[in-house]
Formats: C-alpha cells, sequence, structure tokens
C-alpha cells in the first residue's frame, strides 16, 4: 500500500468527503493486517519500508494530494485575524517544541507563551500525559501530571501537540499512538470538561535531519490518524503542518528547524502562531463562575526526562542565536555543540537608529559585548537553548506607520482617530479624524400628498442609516363654480360642467453636502445640504469646548495682595485668569500682633510702633 504525504485539509465538495472516506479506509486496513511479533518479522518490514524512506536525491511524492475530510468541522479553517488575547487564554501542552514557545518573542519583544499558558516537557510523549508528574507550582511541595495541573489552571481552551517523541521509523500503524493519546485526552477532558481541546499537527522534519530514522512517511500516517481520532471524539484539529511544511518537498521549510532537524526555530515558530491567530476556534466560555484562586506556575524541571526517546540528543545540543527588534546577527545562528564546548561566535549588529544593549539565554549566563562565544552548560537538554540578542532604540528620526488594529473609523456625528507606531522605537502618536457628515439618498415618499393635506419624503443617510423627513405640498383643492339663480323669464339653466384643474407634479429635493463650517470652542459649526432647485438646510454641529491648560502663575500673591493665574486654551489660544490668595503675613517678632497689610490701617488689638510715626516739624524762623 501507497501512502500519500499528508499535506492540505479540504473538506469542501462531496468528492473530498469521499476521499477522506477512502483513506480511512486505507488505515484501517493496515490496522487490521495480521502482525508477526517476532523480531524477525521486525527486521524484514524495516527492510521493506527503506524503499520508502526519502533520500537525498528523492523527495517525498505529491501525487496525487491526500485529501481529509470532515463532516463536523473538526479541521479548524481559516478565519479573521483573533489576535493576542486569543494566544494568552490558550494553555499550550506538548513536548519540546511547546517549551521553545517560551523562548522566542513576537515583533514586541513579547514572549509567545509564558509559564501562566505553557507546560512544554522536552523528550515527552503522548504515552505520559497521564503518569508523568511534569508540572509544578508556586507554593506547592508537590509536582502534578498534566490532567490536574490543567484542572489547577482552569483554562478556556487547551491546543497540545505531542507525536515528535512518538516516532520510530517509517511504520504507518498509528493505533497504538492513538491509543495513548486519547487516554491522555479523555484523562484531561475528564478533569476540566470546560475546556475546548485543540490537537496540534505532529510538526515536519527537515530532509537534513540528525536521526536519519525519524521520517515523514510515519509524520504524515499519524496525522492522518490524529485527524480520524479528533473527528471521532468531538476534538479539533490545527493543521499547522499547513505552513510549516514545504509542498514541493514534503519536508519542513527550509530554515523552520535547528541543526538537529526536528526542533523548530524562531521563523517557524513565528508563522506557526500566525497560523494559530488565523485558525481560531472561539466559543461561549463554559468554566463555571467565578474561577476562584488559580496557583501560579513553577514551570517544568530542567532535565526531568533524561532519556531522549527520539535520540536527537546525543552528546550534542541545538543553540539558537536570535535578534530581538532592532538588529540582525552575523556568524553561524543554529549550532549543535557538545555540553560543556563552545560555540562559533556570533556578532549583534545594530540596525541604523538602534544601539545593542545585551545578550540573553534560556539556560546559562551570556556575556555584555556585541560578540558572543557561547559555552554550553552541561546540564541542557534535548530542548537546547536560545540567546536573544536585545537592542534600544538610538537617536533617529521617526518613522511612523498606521496601527491598522487600532483605527477608529470617523462617522456622520463623531470624529475618529488613527494610531501610528515608530517603525524604528515603537513611539505611538494618535491623530483625530474628523466627522464625516450624514451623505443623504435622493429620497423616497413615505406618505402621498392629497389634496388639502402634505405628503412625506425621507431620506436616508447611505453611511449610518440615519433618517430625516421633509414636508411634500399639499395638493389643491378644487372648488366648482355656483350656477346663477333662476328667473321668472327665464328658465333656470344647468350649472356648467366642472373643469379638473391638473395636478401639478411635486418637486424631489436631492440634497447633497455644500459648504461646511467647522465648530470652535464657543461657536457652533454648520453642515449646509444644497438642492439642484436652490433650496438648502442646515445641520448644526455643537461647540467643541475649551480645553485648558494647568495655568502658569503671571503674578506672583504678596502679603495682602493676590496673585494672578492665566490659563490658555489648546484650541484657540484664548486665555482666563483666575484670582490666587494673598498671602498670611508673618507674626511680628516683638508683640506677637500682626502688622496690618500694606496701606491699610491697624485692626482692633493691632499697635503702631513708634517708629511708625513721623517727627513734628521745627518751627519756622
Amino acid at each position: 500500500m501507497t501512502i500519500m504525504p499528508f499535506n492540505r485539509i479540504l473538506f469542501r465538495s462531496s468528492a473530498a468527503r469521499l476521499a477522506a472516506l477512502a483513506l480511512a479506509g486505507c488505515f484501517l486496513l493496515t490496522a487490521c493486517q495480521q502482525k508477526d511479533p517476532s523480531p524477525a518479522a521486525a527486521t524484514r518490514e524495516s527492510a521493506t519500508a527503506e524503499s520508502a524512506i526519502p533520500t537525498e536525491e528523492t523527495s517525498v511524492s505529491e501525487t496525487p494530494v491526500q485529501t481529509l475530510a470532515t463532516q463536523d468541522g473538526t479541521v479548524l479553517t481559516q478565519t479573521d485575524d483573533a489576535g493576542r488575547s486569543y494566544v494568552d487564554e490558550t494553555l499550550f501542552i506538548g513536548d519540546s517544541n511547546t517549551a521553545r514557545y517560551m523562548m522566542y518573542a513576537d515583533e514586541t519583544g513579547r514572549a509567545f507563551t509564558s509559564l501562566d499558558n505553557n507546560i512544554g516537557v522536552v523528550s515527552m510523549g503522548a504515552g505520559s500525559i497521564t503518569t508523568l508528574k511534569c508540572e509544578q507550582f508556586v507554593g506547592y511541595s508537590s509536582m502534578y501530571t498534566i490532567p490536574d495541573a490543567v484542572a489547577m489552571l482552569k483554562p478556556k481552551r487547551i491546543i497540545i501537540g505531542f507525536g515528535t517523541n512518538n516516532l520510530s521509523g517509517t511504520s504507518t500503524d498509528a493505533s497504538s499512538f492513538i491509543k495513548s493519546y486519547l487516554t491522555g485526552l479523555k484523562a484531561i477532558q475528564e478533569a476540566w470538561p470546560y475546556a475546548d481541546i485543540i490537537v496540534n499537527a505532529i510538526p515536519p522534519l527537515d530532509k537534513q535531519r540528525e536521526n536519519q530514522n525519524l521520517n515523514m512517511v510515519q509524520v504524515d500516517a499519524y496525522n492522518a490518524a490524529l485527524v480520524k481520532m479528533c473527528e471521532e471524539n468531538g476534538f479539533k484539529f490545527l493543521n499547522s503542518t499547513e505552513v510549516l511544511k514545504d509542498s514541493s518537498t514534503g519536508w519542513a521549510k527550509t530554515d523552520y528547524t535547528l541543526s538537529d532537524g526536528v526542533h523548530l526555530s524562531k521563523t517557524a515558530v513565528t508563522a506557526f502562531f500566525e497560523y494559530v491567530r488565523t485558525h481560531a476556534y472561539i466559543t461561549e466560555d463554559r468554566r463555571p463562575q467565578p474561577l476562584g484562586d488559580i496557583p501560579k506556575p513553577n514551570g517544568t524541571p530542567v532535565g526531568l526526562i533524561s532519556q531522549d526517546p527520539i535520540a536527537v540528543r546525543g552528546a550534542k545540543v541545538p543553540v539558537e542565536f536570535v535578534a530581538s527588534t532592532g538588529g540582525c546577527l552575523q556568524g553561524s545562528t543554529s549550532q549543535l555543540v557538545k555540553k560543556g564546548g563552545s560555540c562559533s561566535t556570533v556578532t549583534a549588529v545594530p540596525q541604523k537608529g538602534w544601539k545593542f544593549d545585551h545578550w540573553s539565554a534560556s539556560l546559562g549566563s551570556a556575556g555584555s559585548s556585541a560578540s558572543l562565544t557561547f559555552t554550553v552548560p552541561t546540564n541542557a537538554d534535548a530542548g537546547g537553548v536560545v540567546l536573544t540578542a536585545h537592542f534600544t532604540p538610538d537617536e533617529h528620526e521617526h518613522d511612523y506607520v498606521e496601527l491598522t488594529d487600532r483605527h477608529i473609523n470617523a462617522t456622520c456625528l463623531n470624529g475618529g482617530s488613527a494610531t501610528y507606531a515608530c517603525s524604528i522605537c515603537g513611539e505611538i502618536i494618535e491623530k483625530d479624524l474628523p466627522a464625516l457628515g450624514h451623505s443623504w439618498d435622493s429620497g423616497k415618499v413615505t406618505q402621498e400628498p392629497q389634496p388639502g393635506v402634505a405628503g412625506q419624503r425621507t431620506y436616508t443617510c447611505t453611511r449610518c442609516g440615519a433618517t430625516r423627513t421633509e414636508e411634500i405640498a399639499a395638493l389643491a383643492v378644487s372648488t366648482p363654480t355656483p350656477a346663477p339663480a333662476p328667473t321668472p323669464d327665464q328658465p333656470a339653466s344647468p350649472p356648467p360642467a366642472a373643469t379638473s384643474e391638473p395636478t401639478p407634479t411635486p418637486h424631489l429635493h436631492s440634497y447633497t453636502q455644500g459648504e461646511y463650517v467647522a465648530p470652535t470652542c464657543e461657536e457652533p459649526g454648520y453642515q449646509t445640504y444644497v438642492c439642484s432647485c436652490g433650496d438648502s438646510y442646515q445641520q448644526e454641529i455643537a461647540p467643541t469646548g475649551h480645553s485648558w491648560d494647568e495655568g502658569k502663575v503671571t503674578t506672583e500673591p504678596g502679603y495682602g495682595t493676590p496673585g494672578v493665574r492665566t490659563y490658555a486654551c489648546l484650541n484657540c489660544g484664548l486665555t482666563r485668569t483666575e484670582e490666587i490668595p494673598p498671602l498670611e503675613p508673618p507674626p511680628s517678632p516683638d508683640s506677637g500682633t500682626t502688622p496690618p497689610a500694606e496701606g491699610g490701617t491697624p485692626t482692633e488689638g493691632q499697635t503702631t510702633s513708634p517708629a511708625a510715626v513721623p517727627p513734628e516739624a521745627p518751627p519756622e524762623g
């Protein structure tokens, strides 16, 4: 039987559903074949499967393309970007690739996940979900299995990804893997039944992988089995291989793994989280409220699992060098180095407008020099080490780019705003957008005019749906002419037949926007609407009101003399003043009495100093 590569999941037609059923039949056929458990039989099976292993000269066949489908939307399809909040409220569970989500940061410098929403265990396989005590919490002496930890963290949503450490060659029989995985998923579901569970695909391997026994034939078969498991048990499936896999080769995209060909690089993790946000599964929060206290996770101990199930570790561990916003790297950024050994030198180079700040390491310590020769800690595990170069903004001219997700559109009556961030340093500025004003349509007669009764025409704004009405003039009322009275000599003549006057066709106004006068702090503005017949009307816009600054002291207060604080409007420049109370005079050191205010007379209880009495003038002569 030929196993076709797991590349894309389509479910747009009945034909696709039939293809899925056919594929499921192939897996059932594989599962039902009689297995000889003897070592000799295993050797024969391994030898037979060798021909299916892609070599350096061959690539995994893409024809025909494997098509998987579901009837109930098991496979998550593309959605609008759910944003960072979707990631933050999701608990990510898995092996060392999941642990790497905490080692890398997005464009803002914030790690994709944290200890609060990540249980990543290096070298862990699906069979250990219910048995391995791997998670610690601050203030708790015990360690907990994944189901127990989930019940304590109380997540709204779980994305779980195991399987890489369950690979073992080219066998396409996934029955044992699926059985252990399903046991773990049901244990999680039983421990905390209020979370949506999304199973992530096993990530693709690199063609130049360290362990050549690992193969995409088995990865594809296991992923196909995972889709079937999810469909049968009500879980969702995230087909992340769609973004991580090169469709032309069937292996991981170039530079999407580290040197070992298994662990995802920062480029791959960045692409993965963009895929997560744009293939979102958002449902009503089913968790009991209030959630109560949630303990603080302390993470998984380093080296918890000493054995490497897929033999990619050996004496060497993967070391990756990455640059944060503001710079790039020179040197080999993905290396396999022995524990205790030194990496080749990598240099951090700042971009224009930035300067190098420091290195950080996911394990061990890094120097402060831009050129780094890192020594791998002896306790490093298969998850490896990530070293990040950090940069800070230098003096520069801002390059502002609009943040479209923070744009607030102006409406007919209310202004909006646009937010911009400097592409170099991230500085944020906002710009106000004026109100648009209504855009009326040509109107519709909602009440026909009658003789002596006015009608009504209703106009609707093409932007916001607001309406206004306009009166249609009443139709004229026709009055018959009375016949003259008969005379004795002349018989009465019949009254003349009444003649009906033609009904005038009322003019239908069609208004367009005319003159616009913006409101000021004190004066209202207006929007003029004009009809082709010359008729017009104005819609008033309320004054904005003054926006005063914090004020400035323009006259300092003195003893008995008030001061003045002057305020200025930030919009129109108008000023206003406010009195500052005079200072209190100090008490007299001699008598303890308070001297009179300057230019005043003593109050009751006050005395006048003799020095203040002028001497008598000498007599003249």
